[in-house]
């Protein structure tokens, strides 16, 4: 009984066909590049006039293991406007290379009433018979990818064998170089890691400033940039790049590990399959020429102990506005540790000339770009329809994906009833033992394949589930805006800009603090609330002696400079907000004033001070320069369009509101 895998329509009064061809690097060595292509998909409208093409959609250089890619992306978009009724490929393995792919796509336009045509194996999946040949094909089209992919997996392996190099970029003070070697009586030439002249002097450099001048790694950094001994790429040393560089396993083991597991999942990391293990083979340990000598490397190893050696970076923070905030200069803000904390920091300040654009805290401009998003949702007004319109759907329809699931289930049970009851029934009755072998070979075949299907199947279903929920989250968050905003985790708030498409430009900095350690008075009175008041009077500066006389000696009052004189200025800095070094200097000179202020708040004067002073009863607040500059918030809606709110500068928001 033949399993209804998608729904089957009487032929359409007119045909109208997207053509997509798809090409990637093997394809155009292996002579099936885009011309051959449009040469089969063109002759076969040249023997059917009466079909009418709408478009055509051509994927470059991609890959077709991927479930998404550009243009077929824009085919799908148009499929569900209906401009089409079929889609016109050269060959079956251009609808995808892995069955997942093929199934999946084929699956999603079905539901759509859009179906396949494929010219060089004859095949129409609006028909039983077309369909069942499209799966027969995809199998073997994916047969034939991991056929390819394992002769790729096994060249390398041959050249690691033998001391080559298997592919990627050179480690940092090393070059890729070709050799020959000569392997089963035949000339091999392949690719070995050489040092490479310029980059090992690099090393070489920071080792001796970091052993020999007693250098630590942001000093040693400086250095390095002082001296333009840029990193490859031509950017400035950054602490975390060098530190990475210094403690490679290159320079202290002599070899290099091909397929690390450790490398996260980013886009070089070595793909493991369920249980952690690398699947094209073990790591390899691949040996390169020494660039320094075995003492020089433990010296440096050493050296770098003493320093605290420790990877700053955290894996598990999470940045939502990476890549959203655009500088002042022209490039994007990114995602960086401070500290304990988070923050974000402009990639302008890794070039030479550094744009010395200031670090903006994470906590803070997520917490502003929340509100001017809650902003935005409301101008639009209707909130939750604009949500729902940018979550969009999933490709596929969800009760024909469980219709699949329970049809490829009974099925299923059909084939295995087969094998287990029915079989040994024809044994006992003397069929024939080989005719009975083939048909079980025959049975098994398709009880795999359908058990494939099904899990494709299953696996777009947990796809929409998953999908569904991050909608709902979104819908939730438009119903109560800017409470739901505040709420919501680092992921779910990724999810959200990614969502709307937020840019985020910020106004002036000039504004902003500068730069450099806290202020512990300062942060005392932001926190505490309490005031700054007015100059001292006569009286009121006979009581601040009284008040600071139990704190120090005589000595401490036998100043070559005016101490009433210095308290004023100290007064003036947090009525203004000034930092140290944008004091002038009506007071006298700032570095004695600084010293002689924090004398007295480490020894506990300073509040009993303010408190003599009548700070609260007479004074003003202490001013706080804003830690962000104003934001143009920019994001997308209604299907394209764009909303942008301006708001206030950090300092002032609270008060708009």
């Amino acid at each position: 009984m033949p399993i209804v895998a998608r729904p089957c329509h009487a032929a359409p009064a007119a045909v109208i066909v997207a053509k997509y061809a798809r090409v990637s690097t093997l394809d155009q060595l292996d002579g099936f590049g885009l011309e051959d292509q449009d040469k089969v998909s063109n002759g076969w409208l040249g023997r059917h006039p009466e079909v009418t093409v709408y478009d055509s959609y051509v994927d470059e250089a991609v890959s077709g293991a991927l479930e998404s890619r550009p243009e077929m992306d824009r085919l799908v978009v148009d499929a569900r406007q209906q401009h089409f009724n079929r889609i016109l490929v050269p060959k079956v393995d251009r609808i995808g290379r892995t069955a997942r792919a093929a199934y999946q796509w084929a699956w999603n336009m079905a539901d759509l009433g859009i179906h396949f045509i494929s010219v060089t194996e004859g095949i129409d999946t609006s028909t039983e018979e077309g369909w069942q040949q499209f799966m027969r094909y995809v199998t073997f089209s994916e047969r034939d990818w991991r056929r390819i992919k394992e002769r790729t997996v096994a060249g390398r392996e041959l050249k690691i064998s033998y001391g080559g190099w298997p592919g990627g970029p050179a480690p940092y003070g090393y070059r890729i170089e070709k050799d020959a070697k000569d392997v089963g009586g035949r000339r091999k030439r392949f690719s070995v890691l050489v040092t490479d002249v310029d980059e090992s002097m690099v090393l070489a450099v920071a080792a001796d400033l970091i052993i020999d001048q007693g250098m630590n790694l942001t000093e040693a950094c400086e250095e390095l940039n002082n001296r333009r001994l840029f990193a490859r790429s031509g950017v400035r040393w950054s602490v975390a790049n060098l530190r990475s560089r210094l403690y490679s396993e290159t320079i202290h083991d002599g070899y290099v590990v091909y397929r690390k597991t450790d490398r996260g999942n980013g886009k070089n990391h070595t793909r493991r399959g369920d249980d952690g293990t690398p699947v094209h083979g073990d790591p390899v340990k691949i040996g390169v020429p020494p660039i320094f000598s075995v003492e020089r490397a433990a010296q440096l190893m050493a050296a770098l102990k003493r320093l605290g050696f420790q990877n700053g970076r955290r894996g598990n923070a999470v940045y939502p506005l990476t890549g959203r905030i655009h500088g002042l200069c022209g490039e994007v803000y990114t995602g960086a540790g401070r500290g304990t904390g988070r923050s974000y920091r402009c990639k302008g300040l890794l070039k030479d000339p550094s744009c010395r654009e200031p670090h903006f805290e994470a906590d803070d401009i997520e917490g502003a770009v929340r509100k001017e998003l809650a902003m935005l949702l409301e101008a639009e007004g209707c909130p939750g329809g604009l949500a729902a319109e940018r979550v969009g759907g999933l490709s596929g329809d969800k009760e024909k994906y469980e219709k699949r699931v329970s049809e490829f289930t009974t099925r299923i049970a059909e084939q295995e009833h087969l094998i287990e009851v029915r079989i040994p029934e024809y044994v006992r009755a003397g069929v024939d033992p080989a005719v009975l072998k083939a048909s079980i070979a025959v049975l098994e075949t398709e009880l795999a394949d359908f058990r494939k299907q099904r899990r494709f199947a299953q696996q777009w279903l947990e796809a929409y589930t998953d999908h569904e929920r991050r909608a709902g989250n979104l819908v939730d968050i438009a119903s109560s805006i800017e409470e739901r905003l505040q709420k919501l985790t680092l992921g779910e708030c990724k999810e959200v800009f990614d969502r709307f498409d937020l840019k985020v430009v910020p106004g002036d900095l000039a504004i902003l603090g500068k730069p450099g350690g806290r202020c512990a008075v300062s942060d005392w009175h932001w926190t505490t609330g309490t005031k700054v008041p007015p100059d001292p009077d006569d009286e009121q500066w006979g009581k601040v002696l009284e008040v600071l006389r139990p704190y120090f000696t005589k000595r401490h009052f036998m100043s070559r400079y005016d101490i009433r004189l210095q308290l004023e200025g100290m007064l003036h800095r947090l009525r203004h907000g000034l930092s140290w070094c944008d004091m002038p200097l009506t007071w006298g000179p700032v570095d004695p004033i600084r010293e002689r202020q924090l004398s007295w708040w480490q020894k506990g004067a300073w509040p009993e001070v303010m408190k003599i002073l009548d700070a609260d009863v007479t004074g003003v607040g202490a001013y706080r320069r804003p830690t962000l500059p104003q934001l143009t918030v920019t994001g997308r809606f209604r299907s394209g369009l764009l909303g942008e709110v301006r708001g206030a500068v950090a300092g002032d928001r609270d008060k708009q509101r």
